[in-house]
């Protein structure tokens, strides 16, 4: 992609659709994905790499959707990611948001504005289904993810 031509919104939904609740990302962005209307790009990883920062840099906004282990099952969470001073060492086979943040800025001289939506899981084990609160607040993931590419941060 060509970082000059700008997407309004980059929605990137992390996570193992293999590992049950690990999946909300992709679940969430799959939901998206059948709205049409979002007029975002959307896509899927397994987990965040230095390659995004190319997609990241020709977007107006970026949400990532992962589930998280932190906090009461069925939590919903939205943060801000600081754009920190310096890129670190960034890895080819975990990288953080900051850090991806951080690598898009020094390549490219800026990043746009980017918040991680979360839900807490309640089942990472081995399974293709979410678990059953989980798939239930699934619709407050896809609203906070619409309210961000509408409002933004």
């Amino acid at each position: 992609m060509n970082a000059s031509a700008r997407l309004h919104a980059l929605i990137i939904g992390i996570g193992n659709p293999l590992r049950s609740d690990d999946g909300l990302g992709w679940a969430v962005a799959e939901q998206l994905s059948q709205d049409g209307d979002m007029g975002s790009a959307i896509h899927t990883v397994h987990q965040l790499t230095p390659e995004l920062a190319q997609w990241i840099a020709a977007a107006e906004l970026v949400v990532m959707i992962d589930a998280s282990h932190e906090g009461e099952p069925g939590e919903l969470h939205i943060r801000p990611v600081s754009l920190c001073a310096q890129p670190g060492a960034v890895g080819s086979h975990h990288t953080t948001p900051e850090e991806l943040a951080a690598l898009t800025a020094g390549l490219y001289g800026h990043c746009p504005p980017i918040a991680v939506v979360t839900m807490t899981g309640v089942d990472f084990s081995l399974g293709e289904q979410l678990s059953a609160l989980v798939s239930q607040r699934l619709p407050l993931v896809s609203k906070a993810v619409r309210q961000l590419c509408t409002h933004g941060l």
